[in-house]
């Protein structure tokens, strides 16, 4: 359980193994570390650690129960908030211009100037590859087949002068 009261924040819970010890902290939603972390008094049946002078904003809490040995996962994670938080920096962007003073009648969608002037027509052009006309794989396909039977050709005129010979 997270309490506030002022810049003071008090975490406080329970651990299911009596006696052993337990770890509190706090930092920001997907901080990489916490930016306050200690470990925790007894008190009671459970335990308490609080953290002065928390600057306003919002954090999560987190405690961890230390029955696996140090290193823990923590065993609960709240989100708090401790005062107002700091209010966004003023935008560097010009202002917008003020809205018309003509009244739209309700329900009725206003106009706006298309994303695309020209709109286009067809369908998309991928560049899915070759348009069948002017694929290059016939003629390679030809010419490898002349090459091999030039080859066989050759090749068996050599084993005949061979043959010849003997």
């Amino acid at each position: 359980m997270v309490t506030v009261s002022g810049s003071t924040v008090t975490i406080t819970g329970t651990c299911v193994t009596k006696g052993i010890q337990a770890e509190a902290g706090y930092g920001t939603h997907n901080g990489h570390e916490p930016l306050d972390y200690n470990v925790m008094k007894a008190a009671g049946k459970g335990y308490a650690l609080s953290f002065n002078g928390v600057p306003p904003g919002t954090y999560e809490a987190m405690m961890s129960c230390q029955e696996g040995g140090p290193g823990s996962r923590p065993s609960g994670i709240r989100a708090f908030t401790v005062g107002k938080p700091a209010k966004p920096a003023p935008s560097t962007q010009p202002a917008k211009p003020a809205p018309s003073a003509k009244p739209t009648q309700p329900g009725k969608p206003t106009q706006t100037a298309p994303q695309v002037e020209v709109k286009p027509q067809g369908a998309p052009q991928t560049g899915g590859g070759p348009v069948e006309d002017e694929s290059t794989a016939t003629p390679l396909l030809v010419g490898g087949a002349v090459a091999l039977v030039g080859a066989a050709g050759a090749g068996a005129v050599v084993l005949r002068r061979r043959a010849a010979r003997r």
